[in-house]
């Protein structure tokens, strides 16, 4: 029903809350969610004050009950509220907003103005050096996907057009499953994987899954700016955690918050800094997760493409599967547009997970799930993965080489072993890595500042170059350019 002015309520009840007109076009449940939260936050609502019963609070305002419920249920979750059996429902004593404000005062507030907000100018333009992220997409095996989908289209069901799995189509988490049981040492089933549209649809989901507001979780600083951002939005309370020669360090972790309700992660490949977590650091966490309850979220980024020996062991396989969850995406390993990832999820939390993720978009695209499916269980995947690794270990070792030659003296590339990128480390003295990023643009040179990853740490000065998209001599001409702007 339309709900017209503000109402009054009695004292004892709502301690005399107003409820603003309710704006067109907003749902009941929403209106009545926003309000009540704005009354607690603005104090109209004190704290520790009881509220109506669900009844008595839908007669009050001629709605159904069912939707106050649903209101007050949400409000307790998000920590606004509580219940107690025989003394009704109360405003907490604390809630999310004094944790955020007070609980961690060296944590990243999630009010703190985000100064990744927009992409680099330019960036929609054709690739050029040294673009980050993007893989080497003419060494794609297209005509072979092509042939495979016009064959998985033939082979099209009316049934098939209906819809699909919450989880991912099966026959797609059962290649995952299969590869990652011989590729990644990870023991786990088609049942445990959940596909996704990448990595970044992961992170949301497990965000508003294992956290409630003011929780603390721990972030690899320098960090993929998209877990900060899914972190933020949660409304988690971020600690920064330095990273260094050995990976993520959890003794300064724990010096900051020791308990965390959860860790995000790069073990394999640090989005960043480009190192490797150390086993001895690997174990410490898998024992800081059993004791404390900690939900581990491990990114695989780049996994699959280490330039010696085969990719390292996950958290995830050594763990045994309860604590970590394993997120991976083939938005690198085969192409941007293809918007296909998957988790492994733990089995206590399987259930949790397939109900937001209901919520959340449904299920992903059939088609292009059974065209990935029959790309790996041919065999097409794990060729295109080794003769990536090949291409990939030239290039960035044609880079460093030309680093060498042009650059000695300016610029230091570290002993990376896998992905598609690198920092650079300015050695020249009196040059920010954003101002290196300016003269860099000025030539036609595309490289991102280290401290558009970075959290707190202002210790770092360095630009990052990818190299998976460009040949030997797209990096020559490159780092030529790079030179005559920043040593001219």
């Amino acid at each position: 029903m339309e709900i017209s002015n503000c109402h009054y309520f009695d004292e004892s009840k709502l301690n005399q809350i107003i409820l603003h007109p309710r704006p067109p076009g907003i749902t009941l449940t929403r209106w009545l969610y926003d309000e009540i939260r704005a009354a607690i936050l603005s104090g109209r609502l004190r704290r520790g004050s009881k509220i109506p019963s669900s009844r008595e609070f839908a007669a009050q305002q001629g709605v159904s009950r069912h939707i106050v419920v649903n209101v007050f249920d949400q409000l307790v979750a998000e920590g606004y509220l509580y219940g107690h059996v025989g003394s009704g429902t109360r405003v907490r004593d604390q809630i999310p907003e004094d944790f955020l404000a007070q609980r961690y005062p060296k944590a990243v507030s999630r009010v703190m103005p985000y100064k990744a907000d927009a992409l680099p100018e330019g960036y929609d333009r054709p690739s050029r050096p040294f673009r980050l992220t993007e893989p080497a997409l003419d060494q794609f095996p297209l005509a072979t996907w092509n042939r495979m989908s016009r064959r998985v289209s033939r082979l099209t069901t009316v049934h098939s057009l209906a819809g699909g799995e919450w989880a991912g189509a099966m026959s797609l988490r059962a290649a995952v499953a299969t590869y990652l049981g011989a590729s990644r040492g990870v023991a786990c089933t088609a049942e445990n994987i959940v596909i996704v549209s990448g990595t970044q649809q992961s992170l949301d989901l497990l965000a508003r899954l294992v956290t409630v507001p003011g929780d603390a979780v721990w972030l690899e600083d320098p960090c993929y700016i998209g877990a900060v951002d899914a972190f933020r939005l949660a409304a988690a309370v971020i600690i920064p955690v330095r990273v260094d020669e050995n990976g993520l360090d959890p003794a300064h972790g724990r010096s900051q918050c020791p308990s965390p309700k959860a860790i995000y992660l790069t073990p394999a490949h640090q989005f960043g800094l480009g190192t490797t977590l150390s086993h001895d650091r690997r174990l410490d966490l898998l024992r800081l997760a059993s004791s404390q309850g900690t939900v581990l979220i491990e990114d695989d980024y780049d996994s699959e493409f280490r330039f010696s020996g085969r990719p390292l062991p996950t958290l995830k396989g050594v763990d045994g599967a309860q604590s970590v969850f394993l997120l991976g995406s083939f938005n690198k390993t085969l192409f941007p547009a293809l918007r296909l990832g998957y988790m492994v999820v733990p089995d206590a939390w399987l259930d949790r997970v397939l109900a937001l993720r209901y919520r959340s978009d449904r299920y992903p695209p059939t088609m292009s799930q059974e065209i990935t499916a029959a790309f790996i269980e041919e065999g097409h995947f794990d060729r295109h993965l080794r003769r990536m690794r090949e291409v990939y270990g030239a290039r960035r070792a044609a880079l460093e080489s030309f680093v060498e030659q042009y650059l000695k003296g300016a610029l230091k590339l570290p002993k990376i072993q896998a992905g598609l990128n690198t920092p650079a480390h300015l050695l020249m003295n009196g040059i920010s890595a954003r101002r290196a990023t300016e003269i860099a643009a000025q030539r036609g040179i595309e490289v991102w500042p280290i401290d558009r990853y970075t959290i707190r740490r202002r210790d770092l000065r360095a630009i990052m170059l990818g190299f998976a998209a460009f040949n030997e001599n797209q990096i020559r001409t490159g780092i030529q350019s790079l030179a005559k702007a920043l040593v001219a």
